[in-house]
C-alpha cells in the first residue's frame, strides 16, 4: 500500500469518528452530564493520535520513505505486546473497581465494555508512540 493511500486512510477515519461525534452529540436530547464530556474528550484524544500518525505517514510519502519497514513493524508489535500486557492489569483493576463502586446504569455491561474498549486503545497509543520516540531494545525479546 502506498504511503499517500495509507495517509489518506488515517484522515478518512479521523474524519468519520468526528462526524459521528458531531451527529451524536447534536442529536442527542438531554443535557450531557460528565461521563458524556469525557467520553468526547478521550475520542478527541484518539482522533489526536489517528491525524499525529496521519501527517507522520504523509510526511514519509513526501520523503520517500516507505510507510511499513522493519522497524515500524517491530516498534507496533511491542507496542501491541505491551499494551495487552497493560490492558489485562486495567481490566482486572476495572472489575474490581466495579465492585467497590456503585454504578447506577441500566446498560452496566455496555459502558464496563465501552470503557474497556477506550483504554485498551488509549494504553496502544501512548505505548506506540512512547516506543516510537524512546525506541526499543533490539536484545530484549
Amino acid at each position: 500500500m502506498k504511503a499517500k493511500t495509507l495517509a489518506i486512510i488515517k484522515f478518512s477515519v479521523a474524519a468519520v469518528i468526528l462526524s459521528l461525534m458531531s451527529f451524536w452529540v447534536f442529536q442527542t436530547t438531554k443535557p450531557l452530564n460528565q461521563f458524556a464530556y469525557i467520553i468526547i474528550g478521550v475520542m478527541l484524544l484518539i482522533v489526536g493520535f489517528v491525524i499525529y500518525f496521519g501527517v507522520q505517514a504523509l510526511r514519509d510519502a513526501k520523503s520517500g520513505l516507505n510507510p511499513v519497514d522493519e522497524l515500524s513493524k517491530k516498534l507496533t508489535q511491542k507496542a501491541a505486546a505491551t499494551a495487552y500486557k497493560m490492558s489485562i492489569y486495567m481490566w482486572l483493576f476495572g472489575l474490581f473497581a466495579l465492585d467497590l463502586f456503585a454504578i447506577d446504569s441500566v446498560n452496566k455491561a455496555k459502558l464496563v465494555i465501552a470503557i474497556g474498549m477506550i483504554g485498551m486503545t488509549l494504553i496502544f497509543l501512548f505505548t506506540r508512540l512512547y516506543f516510537s520516540r524512546v525506541g526499543i531494545d533490539e536484545n530484549q525479546d
